[in-house]
């Protein structure tokens, strides 16, 4: 065999070894970015079912509170309770068949006005467990009382006060809903609120 030929396969075997490196490299670096992928793609899908589970527990307070305010009583509730054990006997006496689900209004004085004080009613609400009310928050169950989820998305209606000025005209009284939830890994609490007007005979 000449000197030339030799010289030649040993470039081929070089070459090959370093091709193959690169492949290698290659197949790790997208072997890292599938993985990140579908890390990042089960991390939003968290976030939404959080997402999804905060909003309908809103909603459900928002119907429930629309629901009391067709009650004669209604104006007695208006102002809130000191706390839900207070608040949640009180309004489900209101109706004259049993509502599935707790309602508790809370007084101007507990208003989650302010984005520190609603962190930090957020970090107590999903502390709590089980579906029991506590002194600041009520479990959502779904709206029918059956549904079930890894951590149980909390609420609460907390009075704001009467927007009207127009002593003549019915009171409109303003109910801030909070409600957050946190996904099945705890990472992501979702905290949502709305205002609800609602007209006080």
């Amino acid at each position: 065999m000449s000197p030339v030929l030799g010289r030649q396969r040993g470039a081929t075997l070089l070459i090959a070894l370093v091709m193959l490196l690169l492949l290698s490299l290659l197949a790790a670096s997208s072997m890292r970015q599938t993985l990140l992928q579908a890390r990042s793609g089960g991390a939003a899908l968290e976030n939404t079912q959080a997402f999804n589970a905060a909003e309908a527990a809103l909603r459900e307070g928002e119907r429930r509170l629309v629901a009391l305010s067709q009650q004669p009583s209604f104006t007695a509730f208006s102002a809130g309770f000191a706390s839900c054990s207070e608040s949640v006997p009180a309004v489900r006496s209101a109706f004259a068949k049993a509502p599935t689900g707790d309602l508790c209004i809370l007084t101007k004085a507990s208003d989650l006005n302010t984005g520190a004080l609603t962190q930090t009613w957020a970090a107590a609400a999903l502390q709590a467990s089980g579906t029991d009310p506590t002194a600041r928050t009520v479990a959502y169950r779904g709206s029918d009382g059956s549904a079930s989820f890894a951590q149980t998305p909390r609420w609460v209606v907390t009075a704001i006060g009467s927007s009207s000025v127009d002593v003549s005209a019915p009171a409109t009284n303003l109910f801030r809903i909070t409600a957050v939830a946190q996904d099945r890994g705890k990472r992501f609490p979702v905290i949502l609120q709305s205002v609800v007007a609602l007209e006080v005979p």
